[in-house]
């Protein structure tokens, strides 16, 4: 019997609607940015980026639709297409409309939110250096800012309800924290937009049932959310187990059980996560051998530009940049501390891959091209190569997107502010210029975790990221920030732990191991002929093999 679409104008059939609510925090500045008629690139001087405002009331807000693609996006890295258009519908022969509704959020504050507006210019990777006229301005909503978000679960029958709640926590898992977590918002490779879900509210309506069919249709929109509200504060808990006690409520323990276990199942999204620990510094004396630890570090110097702070002694013209750091998630509490940058540190780990990846080419005898339009698919280009091997890389003419991404602005512990003044030395006659004083108030010393995300890895990009690493911890040639011709910005690796998630080529088999597969490249680099040595060696023999040898990818 052949189906027949539903026409969509028609009511949909529904025997249950869970009512969901959850807090969003912002944990890092963000950028969600209205729809514009033009690209913010070709016109980034014109004026500022706006954020996207209620006409009405002008509150910033994070649009349905934004956050229903990216529940998407994550539900289809997790299970499938199939498991998307279930839970979010599709088109196809037959009509599939969403099982979930959402509606606009508002940005809250303890206070009026203190949107700014903040001024970057873009840095070329191969340089480290600003291009000129590629200015930016961006209306920036602060870290520690507040969502509440309102959703409906539409179960068109009893059978489907165990489905569509477990693809439901697969989607919202990167909410809830788990692996890079979800980023709203623009520049998200680069730390931005990171959010967190640090409260659920739910409640199951059964409209086979006359109770169930009043207590969800006779309110208003008012009373459902302010309803919400109420239970965000009054019974709040992790979504799972909402589901999971509002199903036994219900008389569902068989479902609820099946739900349980499927929420249960590891990440299966193929990615890496490379966990380093970078110091501002620089080593006193080459090292006797392999490093090991932050032993035999001076503190070094670090200036990444940002505007000086109400705090900052008078007659700064510059100083590191400090930004609101979140304390308390459910609250929103922030701190303002320095960070390590976002640019300028994935620029710097940009030219260093680059430069790595260039000089195995040219060891190798392997043409110019093919290195670069393979470190673009990675890294992010700004127009494709005809001749990449890689998927990412088909589209001729347009950017090619990163992915090797910064999950969040690293915030640096430790250290000091130090201020340094400078003048303008005459390059010929070799005495200073008059009037050409500087001051800026760089932070010295000090560290941070780094965390970086790779989508769909293979064995090359490890190899990769493994000589990466090894030339942070040992005498790095480039630095981040300003002033690195005159020796700042340098950072050293003392910790770096590499682990695969969800790929078969990971080096151990680890089946229904959600802990990953971590390889410590420290420990590696200090027993070259140790018990994981051979699995980075195989990964640099996959990224020669990459840049000189045949073109199809053997994990893909």
């Amino acid at each position: 019997m052949t189906e027949v679409p539903r026409d969509p104008d028609l009511p949909r059939p529904t025997a249950v609607v869970w009512e969901l609510t959850a807090r969003l925090c912002l944990l890092t500045d963000a950028h969600i940015g209205a729809a514009r008629s033009v690209s913010g690139h070709g016109s980034e001087n014109d004026g500022v980026l706006p954020l996207d405002r209620d006409p009405i009331t002008d509150a910033p807000r994070l649009r349905a639709t934004t956050l229903a693609g990216l529940l998407r996006h994550e539900l289809t890295a997790r299970a499938d297409h199939a498991g998307a258009v279930g839970l979010f519908g599709g088109g196809g022969p037959v009509f599939a409309p969403s099982a979930l509704d959402l509606d606009d959020a508002h940005a809250e504050w303890a206070e009026a939110i203190p949107v700014t507006v903040r001024t970057g210019i873009r840095v070329a990777p191969d340089t480290g250096a600003a291009l000129p006229g590629r200015m930016w301005r961006r209306e920036i909503l602060p870290a520690g800012t507040m969502f509440t978000c309102h959703l409906r679960l539409w179960v068109p029958a009893l059978a489907h309800e165990a489905r569509l709640l477990s693809l439901l926590l697969l989607a919202t898992r990167g909410l809830e924290g788990e692996g890079p977590g979800l980023g709203i918002g623009a520049r998200t490779g680069r730390g931005y937009g990171a959010v967190r879900a640090t409260r659920w509210a739910a409640r199951r309506h059964d409209l086979t049932d006359a109770r169930g069919w009043s207590g969800f249709h006779a309110r208003d929109w008012a009373e459902r959310h302010r309803q919400g509200v109420e239970a965000l504060t009054e019974n709040p808990g992790r979504l799972a187990d909402l589901v999971d006690l509002g199903l036994r409520e219900h008389g569902r323990d068989a479902v609820a059980a099946h739900v349980a276990a499927r929420a249960a199942l590891p990440d299966r999204a193929r990615r890496a996560e490379l966990r380093m620990e970078l110091h501002v510094a620089e080593r006193a004396a080459p090292p006797a051998g392999p490093p090991t630890g932050p032993e035999g570090l001076r503190p070094g110097l670090l200036l990444v530009g940002g505007d000086p702070a109400e705090d900052t002694r008078p007659g700064v013209d510059r100083s590191h940049r400090r930004r609101p750091v979140v304390t308390d998630p459910d609250t929103g509490a922030t701190r303002v501390e320095p960070v390590l940058g976002d640019t300028a540190l994935f620029a710097l780990l940009k030219r260093i891959g680059g430069r790595l990846a260039r000089d195995a080419a040219e060891h190798l005898g392997a043409p110019g091209e093919r290195w670069r339009a393979w470190h673009g698919s990675w890294w992010g280009a700004d127009s494709a190569r005809t001749s990449s091997p890689e998927p990412a890389a088909t589209h001729h003419g347009e950017a090619v997107p990163s992915r090797v991404r910064l999950r969040s602005v690293p915030v640096l512990a430790g250290g000091a502010p130090l201020t340094t003044a400078r003048r303008t030395v005459d390059a010929l006659f070799g005495d200073t210029v008059d009037g050409r004083l500087f001051t800026a108030e760089a932070h010295c010393g000090g560290s941070a975790e780094v965390v970086l995300d790779v989508i769909g890895p293979d064995d090359a990009v490890r190899g990769l990221l493994a000589l990466l690493v090894r030339e942070l911890a040992t005498v790095p040639f480039d630095g981040a920030g300003a002033g690195t011709g005159g020796g700042n910005g340098g950072l050293v690796a003392t910790r770096a732990v590499l682990t695969t998630y969800g790929d078969p080529s990971s080096p151990v088999e680890t089946e229904g191991d959600d802990e990953g597969d971590p390889v410590d490249l420290m420990a590696v680099f200090a027993d070259p002929e140790g018990e994981r040595a051979h699995v980075v060696r195989r990964w640099v023999r996959a990224l020669h093999t990459r840049l000189t040898g045949p073109e199809e990818d053997e994990s893909r």
